[in-house]
């Protein structure tokens, strides 16, 4: 299924419409996950009824959307860029417009301030920020971990250097690493890489 295709069965419009550039020193532009990567990852993912995705730097809304559609599973995207998150609200309010209300939501605010909640389960990282950023995150997923124990799950896609060592060290552990198909490879980092802590 083609992006566009995707994109109409969704009911949204998530394209990358704007020149690829840097908002501010610690936080990346905006680039959507391509959907080929989304289904491959969907596939690799155990999903129970009671998870909640969260992705963060979650740009126009893809990601939540998608993983909302196709687990039914609540999700929420954490963007501290303003514009974005109008532009995934926009995004939900088509979606439920075709699909019925969904617990889909979209957060105005730094990924490092965000509150993890008790029911926070998957979370979804595309490079989105800075790894003195990521560490913070990290800090306050595994901080969330010892006041509420349960199964977690982290989720690095075409992960810098410096994430992939930041959870070799973490209480995580290493699950498995999703390569691309042969078709889809645009460089030797593109992969996903998924850790657990249960």
């Amino acid at each position: 299924m083609t992006e566009r295709t995707f994109e109409k069965q969704l009911g949204i419009q998530t394209f990358q419409d704007e020149p690829s550039i840097i908002y501010a020193a610690e936080n990346h532009a905006y680039e959507p996950t391509s959907y080929d990567v989304l289904e491959l990852l969907a596939n690799e993912l155990t999903v129970t009824e009671t998870d909640h995705f969260i992705d963060f730097g979650s740009g126009k809304g893809r990601v939540p959307i998608y993983m909302n559609y196709r687990f039914g599973i609540p999700a929420t995207g954490v963007e501290y860029n303003a514009l974005h998150v109008e532009v995934a609200n926009m995004n939900r309010h088509l979606y439920c417009k075709k699909h019925g209300e969904r617990p889909v939501a979209f957060r105005h605010e730094l990924a490092q301030h965000y509150r993890i909640q008790k029911s926070d389960s998957i979370f979804f990282f595309f490079n989105p920020f800075s790894p003195d950023i990521f560490k913070t995150v990290l800090t306050n997923i595994e901080a969330s971990y010892e006041k509420h124990p349960r199964r977690m799950t982290i989720i690095v896609y075409f992960p810098m250097f410096e994430y992939i060592d930041l959870l070799d060290w973490s209480s995580f552990q290493f699950v498995k690493v999703c390569l691309m198909p042969p078709s889809l490879i645009a460089s030797p980092n593109d992969r996903l890489c998924i850790y657990e802590k249960i």
